[in-house]
């Protein structure tokens, strides 16, 4: 047994892909706090996710009732990031989609049953995604569940 233990980031770095991975989730998580501590403490808790694209930032809240209160404090905490190192030109704010309890293997509903929901949700994260690839792929997986029921 070595005589120090190691991370397993460590050994998850020596792939390129998986290296890259993790390097945008360190930005993602990075802008989160960057907009966090732009905004006032009751908001902060509900910002969870962060992104941007071209100058659009997207940022998800846990609740639809952060939604209208970011947006309106979205062009002071634009102004403040492109006063630092991030250009933004829009801000989106949408709400992430709810976690579902999944469907027990033994239940006596079958899985199909819970192909709406599924799909419904699917949609929900594709629009959460913005406009980009992973956004169609997700949407077409939906329409594909959707089909299934």
């Amino acid at each position: 047994m070595p005589d120090r233990a190691r991370h397993i980031r460590r050994f998850l770095r020596q792939s390129d892909a998986v290296a890259a991975l993790m390097d945008e989730i360190q930005r993602r998580d990075d802008l989160v706090e960057k907009i966090r501590r732009l905004l006032p403490s009751a908001i902060r808790p509900h910002c969870r996710q962060a992104t941007i694209e071209t100058g659009r930032l997207t940022v998800s809240v846990d609740s639809p009732a952060w939604v209208d209160r970011l947006r309106f404090l979205s062009p002071q905490f634009i102004d403040a990031l492109n006063k630092g190192d991030i250009e933004v030109a829009e801000c989106v704010v949408r709400v992430l989609p709810e976690l579902i309890a999944p469907v027990a293997r033994n239940s006596k509903s079958p899985a199909a049953a819970a192909l709406p929901e599924a799909a419904r949700c699917v949609d929900a994260a594709a629009n959460c995604v913005g406009d980009s690839a992973l956004a169609e792929s997700l949407r077409r997986l939906a329409r594909s569940l959707e089909q299934r029921t």
